[in-house]
């Protein structure tokens, strides 16, 4: 026996002699980066935190639409971490060294808006400006390292890469071969674990987690809400990731469309500003706010960073502003669509009989505007503006497809789709004969995958009461309910809901606006 184990040992050094220089090569970057990763997760907040963060469900109040992402990592759950005290924000003083540096802001009466409210000290991901650096003026800034170790102190959710919650290191070949960013190399070093094994630490190191914003007590009236966030490496239209925003809780359709829309390499970090719609408001009124941007159904490697989020109530003339030109044309006749609505951080207009339209006063950085026309797709583009530059937007609209490809092609990528082709008699429940062709692809959808169970929406726009829009909205969703089981489908596997006008995908005050926001949507639900 000791003799065969000699042999063994002789052959492996002999082995290894063989190989040395490359061997001895990649042990020392496999070394270096482990070690990196370590410090990362070490200074990262607690790992079961994140894991705490990754329990996503699919319950429609908790991520409405969002089926519920597979953790082929999944173990028993980990001890409750000890909950950290909440984060006390300070006012800024004017002296900006002194106020970007602080990790929580809230300065109510300010230069800016009648409240700002901050998370995330303002210094791009932990590097630094360059001198004379301002992150609101539009301005790009140069390439930096990768955020795998947040800085000391840094406020969760800022200054570090995550990853989409969807992807494990145990994702099947169909999943992990697929096209994926730098920053992904975060879980590098995950092993494949069995499915039963405990998540790796590198994975729950990168997990999305919310950053908190301090809000407080909002002023008396309100007119506008913007949230600012300066986001480093986003690029959903490159690897076809989908990443979904929330406020404590509640997606935001609006945020959603801006953030999947950007396509940032480098890396290197901009500005959006964004505009909460007024439905949305009264999240904010818990004092507490929690952003959360992920990932949880793609499992497309699409790492992302964030250095700030700010809330503007009511903010002032911008201190940086840009302008800009869209054009809307039909994506297949290439022909004008007027009466188009363009909407970019708190400007609207509509477009004239060319398809053209213009929105000045808007915030530099990179803007986002959105064009939406009845009977189209709407579509988000992302325009980079410095400060005092014009910019031009040009949109080319598809007609909206309901057929039930598409409407599996939207669940697989956002978590559930909008059915617009389901027409009801005015301030009524009542099915109309022009619906069957929508309700025949929702059919036909439920039909393909059997056992499934599925959420049926019903949703308003905000004209007539909020009781008496959220009870239209219930009605709604049972007609189509009843219509289903009348054609087959058994009741116990359909959910019906309704939110009246609370969660529109588009701004009320526009007659296209209001169009959006009147429909049907289908959403998986928890299989019972």
């Amino acid at each position: 026996m000791f003799k065969i184990i000699a042999v063994v040992v002789v052959l492996v050094v002999l082995l290894g002699l063989a190989g040395t220089g490359a061997i001895i090569y990649v042990a020392y970057r496999a070394k270096k980066k482990v070690a990196q990763f370590e410090q990362s997760y070490k200074n990262s907040p607690a790992a079961t935190a994140a894991a705490a963060a990754h329990a996503l469900t699919n319950t429609r109040s908790a991520a409405p639409g969002a089926a519920k992402a597979p953790d082929a990592n999944a173990a028993a759950p980990p001890a409750p971490a000890i909950p950290a005290p909440p984060p006390v924000p300070v006012a800024a003083t004017g002296n900006k060294a002194k106020d970007w540096a602080l990790e929580y802001e809230r300065t109510p009466g300010g230069p800016e808006a009648d409240l700002v409210v901050r998370t995330g000290d303002i210094n791009n991901l932990g590097f630094g400006w360059p001198p004379g650096f301002d992150p609101f003026s539009g301005n790009s800034t140069p390439p930096h390292p990768w955020p795998t170790t947040p800085p000391a102190g840094a406020a969760d959710g800022t200054d570090h890469i995550m990853l989409g919650s969807a992807v494990s290191p145990t994702d099947p070949p169909q999943y992990s071969r697929l096209p994926r960013d730098g920053y992904s190399d975060v879980i590098g070093n995950c092993p494949s674990y069995p499915p039963n094994a405990p998540p790796c630490k590198y994975r729950l190191a990168a997990m999305p987690r919310p950053i908190t914003l301090v809000v407080g007590t909002l002023p008396n009236k309100i007119d506008a809400i913007l949230f600012q966030i300066f986001v480093d490496d986003f690029q959903a239209p490159v690897f076809h990731s989908h990443f979904q925003v929330s406020l404590n809780g509640t997606r935001i359709p609006s945020f959603e469309d801006a953030v999947n829309a950007l396509d940032q390499t480098g890396p290197i970090g901009k500005l959006i500003s964004l505009r909460l719609l007024p439905e949305y408001w009264p999240l904010l009124q818990s004092g507490t706010v929690k952003l959360l941007i992920d990932d949880p159904t793609t499992h497309v490697r699409d790492g992302f960073a964030i250095d700030f989020v700010r809330i503007l109530v009511n903010p002032h003339n911008f201190k940086y502003q840009v302008s800009l030109a869209a054009s809307v044309v039909d994506a297949e006749k290439h022909t004008p669509i007027p009466g188009a609505t363009v909407t970019a951080s708190l400007e609207s207009a509509t477009t004239d009989r060319g398809g053209h339209c213009k929105l000045d006063g808007l915030p530099a950085g990179l803007v986002v505007a959105t064009a939406i026309a009845p009977g189209y797709d709407q579509s988000s583009v992302p325009v980079d503006l410095v400060a005092g530059q014009n910019g031009k937007a040009e949109f080319q609209l598809p007609r909206h497809d309901e057929g039930t490809a598409a409407l599996a092609r939207a669940i697989a990528e956002t978590g559930s789709a909008r059915v617009y082709g389901i027409h009801f008699d005015t301030d009524s429940a009542k099915l109309r004969p022009d619906s069957l062709s929508a309700l025949n692809a929702v059919l036909g959808l439920i039909n393909s995958q059997p056992g499934s169970r599925w959420i049926i929406e019903g949703h308003t726009d905000n004209q007539g009461s909020v009781a008496h829009n959220q009870q239209l909205s219930e009605q709604r969703a049972d007609s189509v309910v009843s219509w289903l089981k009348v054609h087959g489908v058994s009741v116990d596997r359909l959910v019906p809901q309704g939110f009246g006008a609370s969660r529109p995908v588009a701004d009320n005050a526009t007659a296209n606006g209001r169009a959006l926001n009147r429909r049907v949507e289908i959403a998986p639900a928890a299989k019972q």
